[in-house]
């Protein structure tokens, strides 16, 4: 876990966002200096705003411009004169499942930055960068806020969670950032022109997406239908293989279940949520040395997948 000296550091490069809507009520968001006088934040946050600035240190500063990318959700603002520290980028590649790491933002409509601690719990191929799924968890006003490693080093940008009461936070990734610095075009604060992948008709919106309400609501065919399409999509993604292995183990089909977690977990033994899968099936077994292998590695991996199989 970050150190509170790590996570104090980074607080002067989160920003408050401030909004006024076409109906002139008051909204706010989070933001991030990721480069001299620039600033990130969820084009949701600002889409079809009347005015838009940001506060630090009790001051307000205005955007001169800014850079969209609308699909992806990402926008940067452009300021002059912001003089606030930039955070270090960092890189998505190099994550790991269950490692540590916290987020920074203004959840809540806090006063100053709150933060919360959590680990990764997936990653989610999406135009050839990762999607992080992680259990540092936000309310509203977080959205365009901050997902750092221990280190410090931006990963990703708190975006938008899953409904329901134990959701799932999400975040896109730091390489948008970078992508969008290099190659946006600046242009004047305007309309929403699309929406993002997150907010696009279910059908239109990416496979791991579309699997929350059927594991949800419990409709274990569905999820093994839309787990099979995942698959012919995306032969090779982890939590493709993973969920329809999790559809055939609700579907008793313990067998077949045990086959693929298996190769789940032989891709990465750190996926936390197949490991606890292969425990209830050796549960299931009455595999003795099975059951006490595996709970041994889910104490060190999650300790609260642990207690939810006893």
């Amino acid at each position: 876990m970050a150190s509170s000296e790590v996570t104090f550091a980074v607080s002067p490069s989160i920003v408050k966002v401030h909004v006024l809507d076409s109906k002139g009520g008051h909204g706010v968001g989070s933001g991030i200096v990721v480069a001299d006088d620039q600033v990130a934040t969820n084009c949701h946050v600002i889409a079809n705003s009347q005015g838009v600035q940001i506060a630090k240190y009790g001051e307000r500063f205005a955007p001169v411009s800014m850079k969209a990318d609308w699909r992806h959700d990402l926008c940067i603002l452009q300021f002059k004169f912001l003089n606030i520290k930039p955070v270090v980028l960092g890189d998505t590649k190099k994550l790991t499942y269950e490692q540590s790491v916290f987020s920074k933002s203004y959840s809540g409509n806090a006063v100053k930055p709150v933060v919360s601690y959590g680990q990764i719990k997936a990653l989610y191929s999406l135009d050839n960068e990762n999607i992080i799924h992680s259990s540092s968890g936000f309310a509203m006003g977080a959205s365009g806020g901050g997902l750092f490693d221990d280190e410090g080093q931006l990963i990703g940008v708190t975006t938008f969670k899953s409904p329901g009461r134990f959701a799932y936070f999400y975040s896109i990734p730091v390489e948008w950032v970078k992508n969008l610095l290099q190659q946006g075009k600046d242009i004047e604060l305007t309309a929403q022109t699309e929406l993002p992948f997150w907010d696009a008709p279910l059908d239109k919106r990416p496979y791991f997406m579309q699997t929350y309400d059927a594991e949800r609501e419990k409709q274990w065919g569905r999820l093994f239908e839309i787990s099979s399409l995942w698959l012919k999509s995306e032969p090779q993604s982890l939590e493709a293989i993973f969920t329809k292995a999790l559809s055939q183990f609700e579907l008793k089909d313990y067998v077949g279940a045990k086959k693929v977690l298996d190769e789940v977990v032989k891709k990465n033994s750190r996926h936390a949520r197949a490991q606890f899968y292969l425990l209830k099936i050796a549960k299931v077994n009455n595999d003795t040395n099975q059951i006490l292998a595996i709970e041994t590695l889910l104490s060190q991996l999650d300790e609260s997948l642990l207690q939810e199989a006893q």
